[in-house]
């Protein structure tokens, strides 16, 4: 089990390598993109900001995901700080014995990162202004 939220820039082999297990047959990856737009607007780069408790509440939910039947390993890892468009802002992979299992663990768990962790963001829009976006 992995789960980080960091300043750092993420890779997806590093989080794919930390759930490989000989017991699975499929390890499956998620990469969050930051995109050049978002609601008609364009984008030029995306502030996230986290709770001091996202990082516990992020290991909670990997922890979650491991224990579904048929999976052997879950990791996700989110990106806080500065972001340009193409930047990596979060990257989760799950093994499993089987690919239908890591594919529903892995969609799952991006979502309870997306709906749970307190992990916030200012998009810049290419007309200088800004706006947080998926605040409740």
């Amino acid at each position: 089990m992995y789960a980080r939220i960091t300043e750092e820039p993420l890779s997806v082999a590093d989080v794919a390598a930390r759930v490989g297990d000989d017991r699975s047959g499929a390890v499956v990856t998620f990469t969050g993109v930051v995109r050049n737009h978002d609601d008609g607007q364009p984008v030029t780069a995306i502030d996230y900001s986290a709770h001091p408790q996202a990082e516990a509440i992020l290991a909670g939910l990997v922890e979650e995901c491991a224990q579904r039947d048929g999976v052997h390993g879950a990791a996700a890892a989110h990106r806080v700080g500065h972001l340009e468009v193409g930047d990596l802002a979060m990257v989760v992979a799950v093994s499993a014995e089987h690919r239908g299992e890591a594919f529903a663990a892995a969609s799952d768990l991006v979502d309870a990162v997306k709906a749970g962790v307190p992990v916030w963001k200012c998009q810049w829009l290419a007309d200088g202004s800004h706006e947080w976006s998926g605040l409740p």
